[in-house]
This record gives structure tokens, C-alpha cells and sequence, in this order.
């Protein structure tokens, strides 16, 4: 198996495997979403924005954060020098953000896509592109 298609087959995992634990988190019973937490806590559950709350108020969860953000911004950095125009840089940026390792896999795949049959990961990865 080629590195290209190695390379394909890990983002697509990525994508099904995200996809997959995001549908999983979304779905499955929680403890906030159990009888007693409402009883105690006033509350009947928790959306994307307390969750994300509660995960940073625990300092390993606030580690976390900081990690997977500061990765974001480290591949934002990277797409953002090989973007072509401001528009792109700002899209991807917003997407990482919001999407983090769906967008990365996403990003990658393009790559790999536009690249045509190239063989030299080097030149598909590495080259900046011209407005």
C-alpha cells in the first residue's frame, strides 16, 4: 500500500471515528440527563455550551482544551500559509475551530484530491499555493 493511500485510509478513519464518538456523545444517557441530577442540580441536562463549560472547570478537562485548541491553531497556521486568498484563510480558521479534527481530515483529503496523480507527498503537502 502506498503512502498516499495510507494517508487516505487514516483521515477517513478519522472521519468515521469522529463522526461516530460525536453521534455517541450526543445520544447516549449522561448523568446530567438522569432524574436525580435534575433533582439536585435544578437542571434537566446539559447543552453544547455548559458542556464545554463543565469540561473546562476540571483542570485535566481545561488541559484538554488548551491541547486540542493550540493543535487547531498549529494546523490553522499551516493551511493558513498555504492558502491562496484571505477568504480561505479566515474559512478554514473558522472551521478548525468549530470542527477541529473533522475539518483537519476534510483538509487533508482536499489535498490529496486537487493533487491529481501526484506521487510526491512532498510537493501535495509542502507547496504553497499561487494566487
Amino acid at each position: 500500500m502506498t503512502s498516499r493511500r495510507l494517508i487516505i485510509a487514516y483521515f477517513v478513519l478519522v472521519l468515521v471515528a469522529m463522526t461516530w464518538v460525536s453521534w455517541y456523545a450526543s445520544t447516549a444517557p449522561t448523568i446530567t440527563s438522569l432524574p436525580q441530577y435534575a433533582a439536585i442540580t435544578g437542571k434537566e441536562g446539559i447543552n453544547v455550551i455548559d458542556g464545554f463549560v463543565t469540561v473546562c472547570s476540571e483542570p485535566w478537562g481545561l488541559a484538554t482544551m488548551f491541547d486540542a485548541y493550540f493543535g487547531f491553531l498549529a494546523f490553522w497556521l499551516y493551511t493558513a500559509w498555504r492558502a491562496r486568498t484571505v477568504g480561505a484563510r479566515i474559512g478554514w480558521f473558522v472551521a478548525l475551530m468549530l470542527l477541529g479534527n473533522f475539518a483537519i481530515a476534510a483538509y487533508v483529503l482536499l489535498c490529496l484530491k486537487q493533487s491529481g496523480d501526484e506521487t510526491d507527498l512532498g510537493k501535495v503537502f509542502f507547496t504553497r499555493k499561487v494566487a
